[in-house]
């Protein structure tokens, strides 16, 4: 049997939102703002670590996406019941109605063991990435994995398209692309892209390449290729890349782990309500998985909503 912690007033939280992005921050801001004590334990990697900028979101274009989330933390710093804390959550177990939060400090900053009565969910999604040696060395600038959020910036330029194995919709990216580039080459073999989609591809001026690639190429950190496994090197000046993505939430104790749908995502109401009573997920955690961080901040918003409601109980 799980031995029962006591905690202090000040180590007893409300709500503590795992997760220091959009839809975290949004979401501990409106708790914030509805007078709920909150805590937003951010372990500081966040998926987007590479971009340079981020795009789309309203009054902040083309801002870097460190300094958006550093302006979202100042947001919800300003309230004196929200605290902010860099640290990465080790494990979250079920006490009685609520949870155990045991996180490891990172940055310098201390452990913590705290105890909630709500926990959000709001760890994003790890990228898994094409196993190409130099791929991370463009990943950010001219190597891309959001057409809508990068696609304008390499307008008129020589685009290439690709995948991990699992990519299911290269077919649609590249035809996006086609609208955005002066030439567009998708590599993708017969599982990625069937033979009808090819040659859909193909009628509108896109060239679908069924060979392997062994590696990205470039000259002083700018794009130059694509080569292939016969050592044959296809000219680009930008790329984009569909991973594969894991969710992240390896620290909920088996008893509290919610369900999850085919794509391994947190299976969630619209507001983020999962299946086990008291825990959310919010983001990209949830269906349809990767988004516009104008969209993670919305459902970070609804589900900040949901998790207040439920608490009065109504």
């Amino acid at each position: 049997m799980t031995a029962v912690t006591e905690f202090a007033e000040n180590d007893r939280y409300e709500v503590v939102v795992v997760g220091g992005g959009p839809a975290g921050l949004q979401a501990a801001l409106l708790l914030a703002r509805q007078l709920r004590r909150v805590l937003v334990l951010d372990s500081n990697r966040p998926r987007h670590s590479a971009t340079l900028e981020a795009h789309g979101f309203l009054s902040r274009d083309n801002i870097p996406p460190n300094e958006l989330r550093a302006a979202g933390r100042e947001s919800v710093q300003a309230y004196e019941n929200a605290e902010v804390q860099f640290a990465q959550v080790q494990r979250i177990r079920r006490q009685g109605d609520g949870f155990v939060v045991s996180a490891r400090g990172v940055r310098g900053t201390p452990n913590r063991e705290v105890f909630a009565d709500r926990v959000i969910l709001a760890t994003g999604l790890k990228e898994l990435l094409p196993q190409l040696p130099s791929l991370r060395a463009f990943y950010g600038t001219d190597i891309h994995s959001c057409v809508v959020c990068d696609a304008w910036n390499e307008r008129d330029e020589r685009i290439a398209v690709f995948g991990a194995p699992g990519a299911a919709t290269l077919a649609y990216r590249a035809a996006q692309l086609s609208r955005i580039g002066s030439h567009v080459t998708v590599f993708a073999n017969e599982t990625q892209i069937s033979a009808a989609d090819a040659d859909e591809l193909r009628s509108r001026g896109i060239v679908v390449d069924r060979r392997e690639i062994d590696d990205v190429v470039g000259e002083r950190a700018t794009l130059t290729g694509v080569r292939t496994v016969d050592g044959e090197i296809t000219p680009v000046d930008a790329a984009f890349v569909l991973p594969d993505f894991a969710a992240q939430f390896d620290f909920l104790d088996d008893d509290i782990r919610p369900d999850t749908d085919a794509r391994g995502l947190v299976a969630a109401d619209e507001f983020g309500r999962t299946s086990v009573a008291g825990l959310y997920a919010t983001g990209e955690l949830t269906a349809p998985g990767p988004e516009v961080l104008i969209i993670a901040a919305g459902k970070g918003a609804r589900t900040a909503i949901a998790a207040h409601r439920d608490a009065v109980g109504l």
